[in-house]
């Protein structure tokens, strides 16, 4: 039986829900323990979640850009 690093309660696997950023991924598979619920992550998942999260910034980043010129487009067209 695993046990928790926070707490030493049992550790069991489990298929959790994560929010990044604001969205939330379904079904991530983790070990969760069964006493103060927190999560462990394998090496494979920690890396898909890493990658999630840069996806998001750099998707976050573009829509920013986008919104900042669109502004600036829009009061150019109406100072003119």
């Amino acid at each position: 039986m695993k046990t928790c690093y926070m707490c030493k309660g049992e550790v069991k696997l489990s298929l959790v829900d994560v929010e990044i950023k604001g969205i939330v991924v379904k079904d991530i598979p983790a070990e969760v323990c069964t006493r103060c619920g927190e999560k462990y992550f394998d090496t494979k998942t920690a890396s898909f979640i890493q990658d999630i999260t840069g996806c998001i910034n750099e998707k976050k980043r573009g829509y920013i850009v986008d919104i900042v010129s669109s502004a600036r487009n829009t009061k150019n067209a109406v100072e003119a």
